[in-house]
């Protein structure tokens, strides 16, 4: 168990370059460990706000919104542009994935796990998370395939 946490450890601290050298399945942790770190950090935004922030079904949409298309920004501008061509793909999925899965959990959970939210926000923050996330991996794909010419 000591041994895992000291390959957490090293995970977290080495660059896409680094990781994308260990070979692919090492580099698709990197990115879930990345993913998690994201989530993580923008649950934590979102918990943090005002009350007064997220009383309105619009501002709901817009600031999870905002938090989660964060990550994917920070994930390709930061992290991707190194990577191999073909190791794009699987690598935003393994990002995005999950976050996807954290975030269901926070659906059910919602008045728990954010409860500066209105409860009845609950389905509108899974629903606009879902979709954010789609619209995330729609991106990927198109982002990320290959160039004719």
């Amino acid at each position: 168990m000591a041994g895992s946490g000291r390959h957490l450890t090293e995970l977290a601290t080495e660059d896409a370059v680094e990781a994308q050298s260990k070979g692919a399945l090492h580099l698709y942790a990197w990115f879930g460990a990345r993913g998690t770190f994201v989530w993580a950090v923008s649950t934590l935004i979102l918990r943090l706000l005002p009350s007064a922030w997220v009383d309105r079904p619009a501002w709901t949409l817009l600031i999870s919104g905002l938090v989660s298309g964060t990550g994917l920004v920070a994930a390709t501008l930061l992290f991707l542009r190194k990577i191999e061509q073909r190791h794009r793909l699987p690598a935003l999925v393994c990002f995005v994935a999950p976050q996807m899965v954290l975030d269901a959990g926070v659906t059910v959970f919602f008045t728990h796990m954010l409860p500066n939210f209105p409860a009845d926000h609950a389905a509108l923050f899974g629903a606009f998370v879902l979709w954010c996330y789609a619209v995330m991996l729609t991106t990927a794909v198109i982002a990320t395939r290959p160039r004719a010419g």
